[in-house]
């Protein structure tokens, strides 16, 4: 029988060790408990039960109490922390503040503190109830306790059993327009097994737009969950994902978070969107992989939807990781202006071209342009003399992206060659992703100016795809290769590591490096680190 040991218990702090605390008694992995450190106390995860401590026993101080009141981590919720932590080179820790930062710790504390009271009122009621009263006492002391029994069984989730999950299949890329109704479709009948459900989208307002679809399908089982929910909202998603099946949760990447159990599916759309990325602070992860390997542990189905891939989601559907699904729907077509051309034959009389005022002319409804370099004052004002009483809107790419674009007649790029944005290897393989972003919420005509005409982003996309993959297989890039970025103070560093079995070992030095940066200056300077998509 064992009468005490040493527990590893993470601390939603950046440290690179896991703190190690002494109990009277062995603790599952995932309790919550309340442990000190450096003077002040923290709500910790336990990591291992039963470990040799790696400092003096003596040193080690005890866990101040079990925090049984509070739902456990799971296991899966555990995986999948350890799995981003190693992965893109940051401590558990950190993974573990991004997942119950402390907002959602004291609304779980808060909604804890109200179950307690409401068990307190019942018991007074019950143990009233057991004296003698006059009827109408009795009718009103049984009315509050049904009425505390209901609120208490609300708080209450009671687990079932978790449904026998086949072996999943691997991921499926899906590409092409009105994915929508092929997500429906998946999702109920995963709902009908008796599982959830978790759809990502990149940004709040695509993700709001999909709830009202999924909604009317899915009515009193479908969810969103981004920033501009309540913690309390957030607190009962997350009790009904953790305890109930048939769920589907709409949301933007922090819903990677959620204590998602009984999973049977997960879906990325606009997989290729650099908006997946979470910059600042760690994990600095990406949600579309991230999502991959958490149906993955799981044994859920991953789909990835997009109206252009990635060129890292092609190339596994190239080397047979992922299963390709062309959609029937096409995207609308794309009409080029050519500027130079135009400009030659005094077709441009400014930034707007005669052709592409013409096609305004010639139709009906209120009208788009998006904008690059162009200040918007201008652009406006020589749109207004041109086309004098027309609702026109002078939007960038990122307006673009949070408006629904379905009701305008006309769509015009004035600049396409700005879509690329900064100079990397990367700008190609963006600017086409934005010219489909844009063709595919497109309701009428979708038009575009480049002073390139001829550059491969305007061509046929399969020979694209193919001229940006064998550039980047020649010059030793992503997909081929991962890339890690360090910045140290005013250190940059960046790493281009080789895609095989040596990878692990690398960023594992990379990261021992950093710690090792971070340690000779006294802890003045601290290390981000940033690593290139899965393959």
């Amino acid at each position: 029988m064992v009468v005490g040991c040493y527990i590893q218990v993470i601390l939603p702090l950046r440290l690179a060790w896991i703190p190690c605390y002494w109990n009277d008694f062995p603790l599952p992995e995932g309790q919550k408990v309340t442990v000190p450190l450096a003077g002040r106390q923290y709500i910790g995860v336990v990591w291992k039960s039963c470990v040799t401590p790696e400092i003096e026993p003596g040193r080690v101080q005890c866990i101040i109490r079990v925090n049984s009141e509070l739902s456990p981590v799971s296991a899966e919720e555990l995986r999948f922390w350890e799995f981003l932590s190693n992965y893109y080179l940051c401590t558990i820790g950190e993974v573990y503040k991004a997942a119950y930062p402390s907002g959602k710790t004291k609304s779980e504390q808060t909604g804890a503190n109200i179950l307690a009271r409401l068990k307190a009122r019942l018991a007074i009621r019950d143990e009233a109830l057991q004296k003698k009263h006059k009827d109408n006492v009795r009718q009103r002391l049984e009315a509050e306790r049904s009425s505390i029994a209901a609120q208490i069984a609300a708080l209450t989730r009671i687990p079932g059993r978790n449904p026998v999950k086949q072996t999943p299949p691997q991921p499926l890329l899906i590409v092409g327009g009105n994915r929508t109704g092929r997500y429906i479709s998946l999702c109920r009948g995963i709902v009908e097994q008796g599982l959830n459900a978790l759809i990502l989208l990149p940004e709040i307002a695509a993700s709001e737009q999909l709830e009202a679809v999924f909604e009317s399908e899915f009515p009193g089982v479908t969810h969103i969950v981004n920033s501009h929910i309540t913690e309390t909202r957030r607190r009962r998603i997350a009790e009904d994902v953790r305890s109930f099946g048939g769920q589907i949760v709409i949301g933007t990447r922090s819903a990677l978070f959620l204590p998602l159990s009984r999973l049977g599916l997960v879906i990325v759309d606009q997989e290729q969107d650099v908006y997946f990325k979470q910059t600042d602070p760690a994990p600095r992860y990406n949600a579309r992989d991230a999502a991959v390997m958490l149906a993955r542990i799981h044994r859920a189905s991953a789909v990835l939807g997009t109206p252009a891939p990635s060129l890292e989601s092609l190339h596994n559907a190239q080397t047979g990781k992922y299963t390709l699904e062309e959609t029937s729907a096409p995207l609308p077509p794309m009409t080029l202006i050519d500027i130079n051309a135009e400009r030659r034959k005094n077709g441009m009389p400014g930034r707007l071209s005669l052709k592409l005022i013409d096609s305004i002319r010639a139709t009906d409804g209120p009208v788009a342009l998006i904008r690059g370099w162009e200040k918007p004052d201008e652009l406006l004002s020589e749109a207004a003399a041109a086309l004098p009483g027309r609702s026109i809107d002078i939007l960038t790419l990122q307006e673009a992206r949070l408006k629904d674009l379905g009701g305008y007649a006309l769509i015009a790029v004035v600049q396409a060659d700005a879509l690329g944005g900064a100079d990397s290897f990367r700008a190609d393989e963006h600017a086409l992703q934005a010219l489909a972003l844009l063709r595919e919420a497109c309701k009428g005509t979708f038009i575009v100016q480049t002073a390139k005409p001829e550059h491969p982003v305007f061509g046929e996309p399969h020979q694209t795809y193919a001229q940006l993959l064998q550039e980047r297989r020649e010059f030793s890039l992503p997909p081929f290769t991962r890339i890690v970025d360090t910045v140290c103070g005013t250190r940059k560093e960046r790493y281009t590591l080789p895609s095989d079995g040596t990878l692990a070992a690398r960023k594992q030095e990379i990261f021992n490096r950093a710690l090792a940066q971070e340690k000779s200056s006294r802890g003045k300077l601290r290390t981000t680190i940033d690593v290139d998509p899965i393959v």
